[in-house]
């Protein structure tokens, strides 16, 4: 049996410091370990870099020639797209709560960089994680995303994503309890045991509300006879791809619907989008591997 492809890294991090000698890079791993896992710490990018065995001058500027951002803005950007996520995700802390485990000295500091960046309230954006359309949502969180040379970095890595049209028979699933289809709440609830689920979307539902999009998530590692969700069988431009943030699956998702139109194939109306884990880590910077499938109709 042959080994499964590798999947796709859209991760800016990870293709960024690919350029670096083996010793620079340790320290910029270290640095951008410290950034990520403690943000409720309110670590200044001075202290990371000192922790990092690096002068915070030439962190400064070694660190704004690859990121094309200071570590300062880059900082910043990290506690915006995590309170973001926290938020639109309906976490049940208070906007307080929130600010202080993101990095912010208050709720006042929060809602002062997301008027300033995203031009929304705390609030207004709590609301868009029900009543916004994934476009909206996309156009929201591409101002959280890596600067690029045109687009946004995780946009420009998506374009390099490999995709391979697919041909599979009837599948099937048995659907899990939820009280939230929300992915980050379902990798806490299950681990590792993730990888025995996936999500389907019907594609119909794609321009919805996120209130309206009907997303079933189960377990499709069950007998047949317990399927109560099938998949009919056909062909599905897929693709595998490991992220590390929301910004990085959105972008992976926009990419694909963007290669069937490239590749000229008719996305099938009728079927349903889907997502499998394929893998999961579960450390504090750890990400996900997707298998994101589109069904294709074939003429």
């Amino acid at each position: 049996m042959t080994e499964p492809p590798s999947p796709f890294y859209l991760v800016p991090e990870v293709a960024l410091l690919e350029q670096l000698p083996e010793h620079l890079r340790k320290r910029f791993i270290h640095a951008l370990t410290l950034m990520h896992k403690h943000l409720d710490d309110q670590l200044s990018w001075e202290q990371i870099a000192t922790k990092s065995a690096i002068s915070p001058y030439h962190f400064h500027r070694q660190f704004t020639d690859l990121f094309h951002e200071t570590p300062g803005h880059y900082l910043g950007r990290l506690r915006l797209q995590r309170a973001v996520n926290l938020l639109m995700k309906n976490a049940p802390w208070t906007i307080t709560e929130i600010a202080q485990h993101c990095g912010f000295s208050s709720s006042q500091a929060l809602g002062k960089a997301l008027k300033r960046e995203l031009g929304v309230t705390a609030k207004q954006i709590r609301k868009m994680g029900i009543t916004s359309t994934a476009n909206e949502t996309v156009a929201l969180m591409n101002k959280l995303a890596h600067p690029g040379e045109e687009n946004t970095l995780e946009q420009e890595l998506a374009q390099a994503m490999p995709t391979e049209l697919v041909w599979y028979p009837q599948r099937g699933m048995k659907k899990i309890a939820l009280d939230d289809r929300n992915w980050d709440k379902v990798f806490n609830a299950y681990g590792e045991k993730a990888v025995r689920l996936m999500g389907i979307t019907p594609i119909k539902d794609i321009e919805k509300s996120w209130e309206e999009i009907e997303t079933v998530i189960g377990d499709w590692q069950v007998d047949n006879e317990e399927y109560d969700n099938v998949i009919q069988e056909g062909y599905f431009l897929c693709c595998d791809v490991y992220v590390a943030s929301d910004i990085g699956y959105i972008a992976a998702i926009e990419s694909l619907f963007q290669r069937t139109e490239q590749e000229q194939l008719s996305v099938d109306v009728r079927g349903v989008l889907v997502e499998m884990i394929r893998d999961i880590d579960l450390s504090d910077t750890g990400g996900v591997t997707f298998s994101l499938q589109i069904p294709i109709k074939v003429k």
